[in-house]
C-alpha cells in the first residue's frame, strides 16, 4: 500500500464519524425539512485517527427529515491519498429513524454507507464500508452502536468489527459548552493486525472539548487521540497520535 499505510479503523461523518443534524432548515411541505451543515476543521479525526494526514479539511452536509422520524443525509469530506490510496473524497450516505421513546429517552437506528470514489483498497476495490447503527440519547448525554457486517473498510477477512462510543455534552451558558467522548473500536481478522507489526484485539478513542456558539457560527477545540496511535502510520507520524483539532461551523 501506498506510503506503507494500513488503512484499517478510518472513515468518516462529522469529526468523530457520526451524521449531523443541522437545526433550523428550509420547510418543503408534507412533513418534509431540508437542512445543511457546513465546517472546516484543521484535521479530520475519524475514531482517533487522521483521515487528512493532519491536514485541514473542508467538509459539507445535507439532511432530508420527516415528521414521522424517517431521514436521508448526506455528508462529505476530503481524504487524504496518503490515507486511502488514489482517494481524496468520502461521501457518506445515511438513513433511518429517530424519535423519542418516551420518558426523554431518543432512539435512533439505520444505516451508513461509506464511500471512497476513486480510491484502490486491499480488494482491488474502493474503500466502501457500511454500518448498521442504533443509539440511544438522554438529554447531553448518547450512547451508539455500530456493527460492520461488510468486510472492514475493504479489508479481506475483517467482517463482524463493532464500534461502540458515548458523548456527552455539557451547555455552561453564553453560548460556551463542553463535549467528552469516549469510543471502543473492536477488531477482528485482518483487522487486528496494524502496519507497525502489532496486533491489537481493540482500539479505544477519545476527545475533549470546548466550544463557543457566535451569532450561529460554531467554533470548537478539540484535545483527539488513542491508545495506539501506531496502529496506522503515514510519511508524516502516527496517525492516532494524540492531537488538538480546531473547527469553525455553520448550519443553514
Amino acid at each position: 500500500m501506498k506510503n506503507n499505510l494500513l488503512a484499517l479503523s478510518i472513515a468518516a461523518g462529522s469529526c468523530l464519524g457520526a451524521p449531523a443534524y443541522a437545526a433550523g432548515g428550509t420547510d418543503l411541505g408534507g412533513g418534509f425539512t431540508l437542512t445543511g451543515n457546513a465546517a472546516v476543521v484543521s484535521d479530520y479525526r475519524f475514531r482517533g485517527y487522521s483521515q487528512t494526514d493532519f491536514r485541514p479539511a473542508p467538509q459539507v452536509g445535507f439532511d432530508l427529515t420527516h415528521t414521522s422520524g424517517f431521514y436521508l443525509g448526506n455528508w462529505n469530506s476530503s481524504v487524504s491519498d496518503q490515507v486511502f490510496n488514489d482517494g481524496v473524497l468520502e461521501m457518506d450516505v445515511y438513513g433511518g429513524w429517530r424519535g423519542d421513546i418516551g420518558g426523554g429517552l431518543g432512539l435512533d437506528v439505520g444505516v451508513l454507507e461509506y464511500l471512497y470514489p476513486g480510491s484502490t483498497s486491499p480488494k482491488n476495490s474502493n474503500y466502501n464500508n457500511t454500518d448498521l447503527y442504533v443509539g440511544l440519547s438522554y438529554g447531553g448525554y448518547s450512547l451508539k452502536f455500530s456493527y460492520t457486517p461488510t468486510d472492514f473498510f475493504s479489508l479481506p477477512d475483517s467482517k463482524n468489527t463493532w464500534y461502540v462510543d458515548g458523548t456527552a455534552n455539557w451547555d455552561l451558558g453564553s453560548g460556551w459548552g463542553v463535549t467528552a467522548h469516549v469510543g471502543y473500536q473492536k477488531l477482528y481478522g485482518n483487522a487486528r493486525f496494524g502496519a507497525d507489526g502489532g496486533e491489537y484485539s481493540g482500539i479505544v478513542d477519545y476527545k475533549l472539548g470546548v466550544t463557543k456558539d457566535l451569532n450561529g457560527w460554531l467554533l470548537g477545540l478539540s484535545a483527539v487521540g488513542t491508545d495506539h496511535e501506531k496502529y496506522i502510520i503515514t510519511n508524516h507520524g502516527n496517525a492516532g497520535r494524540f492531537g488538538v483539532v480546531a473547527s469553525i461551523g455553520h448550519n443553514f
